[in-house]
């Protein structure tokens, strides 16, 4: 969101309202900012800021530190605008506080996790994946955010320049909607790209595995050892020495986590298509359930499913500014794949993690 967006409906809304009312105006409408919800969304981001602050440096995962770290401040300070507010509606300064930080934090949750979907092509590796490179996800789902926020700039200016000749800016408002479906849009390529991973790493290997030719619920009984050979060798011992559980649920986790933040954006379209004094924007327990409990979960379930403890960031590099091309060492047929590889054996056959 940008600054002159909002300062746009600022001062049309006190435009229109003035004459009648020598009242100061509310800039929620009827509504009034809980107090008590506000503090307790402060509290609750301040607690996973310094959650996803330790594990981020403990773990080494530098790129999820700054990116979970930077959207759980921009949540803290939008929600502290938001308290502000409940004894002053009308003051300008909180209002833009909480509109632009709660509008802007989701875009770092997603690139952090942008990154995540990366590290995962490269631990099974790029044959299951639609792009073969995997910094690839993190370039191009990035950009795309950047470029939604170079939409609502130019949408912002357009509303500035309406308003500085007194005119209504629904143009304006109308192109900063579209950078934020222009954001739910470039999401949606996203979860195909996932949910296409997901069914590549977690079907097809188990159809090939069995020779089956159609999916069936009996292939979700066959055990994830069992078709480890089919995924990059060189990330063995991410997958399965040993097999650890936050590994294993964390493409679930992810998952989760992505359709939470997914919901939250398509709100956000809504509220703000239905205008500055639409219903939504007005009556604060729609964004309680929409925005604050789907980004919390979220950010609560990517600290609980960190992807240091999943991809053993303390020991286990995984650079993914490159594709290596597949050799000797990465390529596995069932009948030479073991999990129990004695270890006086695997410094020659298993590429070190």
């Amino acid at each position: 969101m940008t600054v002159l967006a909002t300062r746009t409906f600022v001062q049309e809304y006190a435009a229109d309202d003035a004459a009648s009312s020598p009242r100061k105006i509310s800039l929620y409408g009827d509504m009034n900012p809980n107090l008590a919800f506000n503090v307790s969304m402060i509290a609750i981001f301040g607690v996973l800021f310094v959650l996803q602050a330790g594990l981020g440096l403990y773990t080494r995962q530098r790129w999820m530190c700054v990116s979970f770290m930077c959207a759980c401040g921009i949540e803290v300070a939008g929600y502290v605008g938001r308290a502000l507010s409940h004894n002053n509606t009308s003051d300008i300064g909180t209002f833009l506080l909480q509109n632009i930080c709660l509008t802007l934090a989701p875009v770092f949750t997603m690139a952090g996790i942008y990154y995540q979907l990366a590290k995962l092509v490269k631990i099974y590796g790029p044959k299951f994946a639609m792009l073969k490179s995997p910094i690839w996800y993190s370039w191009i789902f990035i950009a795309c955010d950047v470029i939604s926020l170079i939409i609502q700039a130019v949408g912002g200016g357009m509303s500035g320049n309406a308003a500085a000749r007194q005119e209504r800016s629904y143009t304006g408002d109308h192109v900063f909607v579209a950078g934020l479906a222009f954001q739910v849009a470039s999401m949606s390529v996203f979860l195909l790209l996932w949910f296409h991973l997901l069914y590549q790493i977690f079907m097809v290997t188990r159809l090939e595995h069995t020779a089956t030719r159609r999916p069936a619920r009996a292939l979700l009984h066959v055990n994830q050892l069992e078709i480890d050979y089919k995924y990059c060798r060189e990330y063995e011992c991410v997958r399965v020495r040993p097999r650890r559980w936050v590994f294993i649920y964390f493409p679930h986790a992810l998952t989760i986590a992505v359709l939470l933040v997914y919901v939250r954006c398509i709100y956000r379209v809504v509220e703000l298509a239905q205008g500055w004094g639409g219903y939504l924007i007005t009556h604060e327990v729609y964004l309680v359930i929409l925005d604050a409990l789907m980004i919390s979960l979220a950010t609560a379930i990517m600290t609980v499913f960190h992807p240091g403890f999943a991809f053993k960031g303390r020991t286990v590099r995984i650079p993914i500014d490159k594709v290596t091309k597949p050799g000797k060492a990465d390529v596995l047929t069932q009948s030479d794949y073991s999990v129990d590889v004695n270890p006086s054996d695997e410094k020659d056959t298993v590429p070190p993690c």
